[in-house]
């Protein structure tokens, strides 16, 4: 069996699925904030965006395991450069399934107490993980800017528009609702409104994030399928697509 999907077919429901999933976090929290309802918390719990271990953390966890998995499915795309280019895109891959783990254990918050033992949490660095990962950022920019800029016009585009998109949430607005819970607590309108946001902007960046690379893969083989081989063919071909296959297969 063969399953060939242009980009926009994938990302679309996706991009359909964060939506949602901002309009139920806004509904609940206006039934928090305004419904004084016991029953309205256990509702809180699943679809709240600054709660870990919910619905929409396991969403952007998975998203973000996708992305890894067409990093590794480029890294190993035959075509001219690859063996040079192999090690970035591994490396990419690597951060992204980082990042999916991190977003499913909260690794961030862990390094937050940590670091409050030796520094003060305040401000906008009331969150202080926001210190050790803007770091990584700056030291990963250095690394790969000479290979993005290398990359087709139209993946670069769309790395750079998922990345901005991606930190405005990650490191900008959650320093500012740092401040805001430094200063008022987290359980303001505001602070809300604020995380809220912060998400919506890391789940939408990881959506472009993955048009662009797909559509990188669509530039480089025209098309992508993903083929399933039952063991007995598997073994009559020694392991090996057929004529005609583009890429990676299972």
């Amino acid at each position: 069996m063969q399953l060939t999907l242009q980009p926009r077919q994938v990302v679309r429901p996706l991009f359909g699925v964060v939506l949602m999933l901002t309009v139920i976090n806004s509904v609940v929290l206006f039934f928090y904030f305004y419904i004084p309802d016991d029953e309205v918390y256990g509702l809180v719990d699943l679809f709240d965006f600054d709660i870990e271990g919910n619905i929409p953390t396991l969403y952007s966890a998975v998203a973000m395991l996708f992305s890894a998995a067409l990093l590794w499915c480029i890294a190993h795309l035959p075509g001219r450069d690859r063996d040079r280019q192999r090690a970035y895109w591994m490396g990419l891959s690597a951060v992204m399934a980082f990042l999916a783990i991190d977003e499913g254990t909260a690794i961030h918050e862990n390094a937050s107490d940590l670091l409050e033992r030796y520094m003060v949490a305040e401000g906008f660095l009331y969150f202080l993980w926001v210190i050790p990962y803007g770091i990584a950022t700056l030291a990963l920019a250095g690394i790969y800017l000479r290979f993005v800029f290398a990359l087709p016009s139209d993946t670069r585009r769309l790395f750079f528009a998922a990345g901005f998109i991606f930190l405005t949430g990650a490191l900008g607005i959650e320093m500012l609702g740092a401040r805001e819970a430094d200063l008022h607590g987290t359980s303001t309108i505001w602070y809300c409104v604020l995380y809220t946001v912060e998400e919506f902007s890391e789940m939408t960046g990881v959506v472009v994030f993955i048009y662009g690379l797909l559509t990188h893969i669509a530039w480089e083989r025209e098309t992508f399928s993903v083929v399933l081989v039952s063991p007995s063919h598997r073994s009559l071909t020694n392991g090996r697509p057929g004529r005609g296959s583009t890429g990676p297969y299972v």
